[in-house]
């Protein structure tokens, strides 16, 4: 887990495909690794995100609707409540799953939001599914944008290897401890 401090983020997409090409750049393929991306998203910017891939030079093969079971808010006078997440799952080269094909439609509650430490937190069980799904134990798992640290929860939860980076300090502390309390 690191930190880099004086460094924000903003949501344009410039930088973000340049932060693809390096990902591409230096995630493993074939035989050495699984060389996978998963990158959850939002319908009215996930072909933006899907096209930024393709670019960097990744191959997407899939979506996979996480359906949150419960609805969240949004545009309640004229838009449908969202009740799912899109995930691109994208690969580098050579890749098989693991083990059995995993569906994609994952159901897994979504985090009531009085309990949320972050405003973007997923739920570990879901996070370990997608983890197992794509993943051995032992593999690497990288999260650019690790937040609170569910991602790196699941990781050492599943038995996978892990780097999170996080800017926000307040975050990066909730991480560490969040992964200290995993009992292995």
């Amino acid at each position: 887990m690191s930190l880099r401090r004086g460094r924000s983020i903003k949501n344009d997409k410039s930088p973000f495909i340049w932060f693809l090409y390096d990902a591409f750049r230096v995630l493993k393929s074939g035989e050495a690794g699984h060389g996978g991306l998963i990158c959850f998203t939002r319908w009215d910017v996930e072909q933006t995100f899907i096209d930024a891939m393709k670019i960097a030079g990744f191959n997407v093969k899939s979506e996979v609707i996480w359906d949150k079971v419960y609805h969240g808010m949004g545009d309640t006078k004229a838009a449908f409540a969202p009740s799912h997440e899109n995930i691109v799952f994208a690969i580098k080269g050579k890749y098989s799953f693991p083990g059995s094909r995993p569906k994609d439609l994952v159901t897994f509650p979504k985090i009531n939001s009085s309990k949320m430490v972050h405003p973007t937190e997923k739920p570990v069980g879901l996070l370990a599914n997608l983890i197992s799904s794509v993943t051995k134990p032992g593999d690497l798992i990288l999260d650019p944008f690790a937040g609170s640290g569910s991602t790196l929860v699941a990781a050492k939860k599943t038995g996978r290897r892990f780097i999170g980076i996080e800017l926000d300090d307040d975050y990066f502390v909730t991480a560490q401890r969040r992964i200290e309390e995993v009992r292995e």
